[in-house]
């Protein structure tokens, strides 16, 4: 099972940006993820089309299952 660590930023423009990490630590608390965002926002070292990240709009582990079919 593959997992993700979405983290959902607002821009300049006010658009979302949605950044990824892929395989996350299993113990990873909300806290952690909240301090990291703000710390990536304050630090301006990301833009996007929009301009600079200026605010946090959420986060979301995603799980992902895949079963491969065997068709051949």
């Amino acid at each position: 099972m593959a997992k993700t660590l979405e983290l959902i930023f607002v821009n300049m423009a006010g658009d979302k940006v949605t950044m990824r990490v892929t395989d996350p630590r299993e113990d990873i608390q909300e806290s952690e993820v909240r301090t990291v965002m703000d710390e990536i926002v304050a630090s301006d070292v990301f833009t996007s089309s929009g301009g600079s990240l200026t605010g946090v709009a959420g986060a979301r582990l995603v799980t992902r299952d895949v079963a491969e079919l065997n068709i051949l």
